[in-house]
């Protein structure tokens, strides 16, 4: 193995260990807290309608996951994302509320897609401890954050059915507990 081979795998690494892998742990707990927060997941009344959902989800997740990554890291991103990201969220929230938490299958997928917009925030703010890599390496980066926060929602919601509804706090607790824990290690070591 080269110099520039193993430099180039020690990048990748750090940037799924720095940069993806916490992204998708913060952004699946913030998703899941707006989730609870709102009473989305009560707006569900017909199993027909969870398609909707992961839909907007798995295209929102994509689509802002990547956009996170694709612009440099810095602080006018940071904040440009973030507020962005705060509207989104809101006309989110909006939707609901206007719709009286009876939602159809494309409000919900709307307000799912909408919900997603966090992951571009949380992109920018792990994208300073992967700076320097090149933009085909962020996109990657983006969509293993999109991938994982996919993943984690998906089986959190199943897990959350197979239990019988019961317990729906622990999981945006328990994936924002560990962001936390995970951030904290990361800025020690």
């Amino acid at each position: 193995m080269t110099a520039s081979t193993e430099s180039r795998s020690s990048r990748i690494m750090a940037g799924l260990l720095r940069g993806a892998i916490p992204a998708s742990l913060f952004t699946s707990g913030i998703l899941l807290a707006f989730g609870y927060a709102t009473g989305l997941i009560y707006s569900v009344g017909d199993p027909r309608q969870l398609t909707s959902i992961f839909g907007g989800i798995i295209f929102g997740t994509i689509v802002f996951a990547l956009l996170g990554f694709a612009l440099k890291p810095n602080r006018t991103n940071l904040l440009s994302l973030t507020i962005l990201s705060t509207v989104l969220l809101i006309a989110g929230y909006s939707i609901i509320f206007l719709n009286s938490f009876a939602l159809n299958n494309t409000n919900i997928m709307t307000v799912a897609f909408l919900i997603s917009s966090p992951a571009m925030a949380v992109s920018q703010l792990v994208g300073r401890f992967v700076h320097g890599h090149s933009l085909l390496l962020r996109l990657s980066l983006g969509a293993v954050q999109a991938v994982l926060v996919i993943v984690f929602v998906f089986v959190y919601a199943l897990e959350y059915e197979v239990h019988g509804q019961l317990n729906l706090y622990l999981g945006p607790l328990i994936f924002l507990l560990t962001s936390v824990v995970y951030f904290i290690v990361i800025k020690l070591v």
